[in-house]
């Protein structure tokens, strides 16, 4: 792991890639329910990680790097599984 303020700066990064992908689809004319959607549960995704990141400095030293690396995790499943429900929107 290389620092938390590296880890916040990919939160914001990838929630952005999404975000940016959501409002392509948008402009070549998607639902804008759906996409609404996925930015908002992404957003919130967003927020919740920060926090958790955030509250790691509450964590005991010893377990702090395990710690960070379940927000990596995470972090990874909620950007996959966004881009998963973008693909299977654009499908259709």
């Amino acid at each position: 792991m290389a620092s938390i303020k590296r880890l916040k700066k990919d939160i914001d990064y990838l929630t952005f890639a999404v975000i940016d992908d959501c409002l392509n689809c948008l402009a070549y004319g998607k639902s804008s329910d759906d996409i609404s959607d996925i930015v908002e549960n992404v957003i919130n995704q967003r927020n919740v990680l920060r926090q958790r990141v955030n509250a790691g400095k509450a964590v005991a030293k010893s377990e702090r790097k395990e710690y960070y690396k379940g927000v990596c995790k995470d972090v990874m499943t909620s950007v996959d599984g966004a881009f998963t429900q973008l693909s299977e929107l654009v499908k259709k």
